[in-house]
């Protein structure tokens, strides 16, 4: 009779799995980067969530003078009762009156020059430099601009209704249209109109709203002068060189060094200043 050995089980490593008919398997070592694979998941998600919560707050501290309802930029407050006037200088029937008045809408004093340290505290993107003090950046007051397309626009109507060339191109007539457009949609004023009882009911006749102070936009941009004027608003680059825009520095001014390094001597008067041609 064959001889067989005695069999003694071997003991089980933590890892081994003993089958039913009491076999023992070991199931395969792990490799070594799934022991890492879950935690490295786990940062990515922490870091994913702490990136939007900063970003959150970023957008939240830019835009927090809108919570007391002070603008973000000048800080004007809802404290100027206007009427919404249904007749005003800028609708009259008389031609006359009706053109000088918007002839009075300038937006000069809207293209301001701030200081790199206002473009990083309010996150503005990067704009040209201004040509007297490199060290600053040039901007349009988007209210500015909203006056300018509505005068644009009113003078291409005029000059159609007239029968007169347009002096305006098309294509910035409907940029203008558009931006007006946009502007609506993006204040969403939620003033309710009221409507009068008249056969044909005419809406917010005189109704009084609260506003942005106008004028103390002016007053904060004048503080940020870019020293520009449109000067011809139709005319082009090659007809006034953009550099001849930002020469009209208040007299106190402390460009007006570098104006005259480029233009000549400045001479002053009360109706404002001639450069002479500087020294050769």
């Amino acid at each position: 009779m064959a001889h067989h050995n005695g069999y003694q089980k071997v003991a089980k490593d933590e890892g081994d799995v003993e089958s039913a008919d009491g076999s023992i398997s070991t199931p395969p070592p792990q490799p070594t980067f799934k022991r890492y694979l879950y935690p490295l998941i786990g940062l990515l998600l922490i870091s994913n969530i702490c990136t939007w919560y900063i970003s959150e707050w970023k957008v939240r501290r830019e835009y927090r003078a809108k919570d007391t309802g002070r603008s973000p930029f000048a800080g004007l407050e809802w404290d100027t009762p206007l009427s919404l006037h249904s007749e005003s200088p800028f609708n009259q029937p008389n031609e006359t009156l009706r053109d000088a008045a918007w002839d009075t809408i300038n937006i000069d004093a809207g293209m301001i020059a701030v200081p790199q340290s206002f473009v990083e505290e309010k996150g503005l993107p990067d704009s040209q430099r201004f040509v007297w003090d490199r060290s600053k950046s040039v901007y349009l007051l988007n209210g500015y601009h909203s006056l300018h397309c509505a005068r644009s626009i009113y003078i291409s109507l005029t000059e159609f209704n007239r029968g007169l060339p347009q002096s305006r191109r098309w294509g910035h007539i409907m940029h203008c249209v558009d931006q007006l457009r946009q502007e609506a949609l993006c204040n969403a004023d939620d003033t309710p109109r009221f409507s009068t009882q008249d056969e044909i009911p005419v809406t917010g006749l005189d109704q009084m709203r609260m506003c942005r102070s106008w004028d103390k936009l002016e007053e904060w941009a004048k503080q940020y002068t870019a020293c520009y004027r449109y000067i011809n608003q139709t005319a082009s680059y090659s007809e006034v060189p953009q550099v001849e825009r930002f020469v009209w520095c208040p007299k106190d001014s402390p460009y007006n060094k570098e104006v005259e390094k480029v233009f000549g001597h400045i001479e002053w008067s009360e109706d404002g200043f001639t450069i002479s041609e500087p020294e050769k």
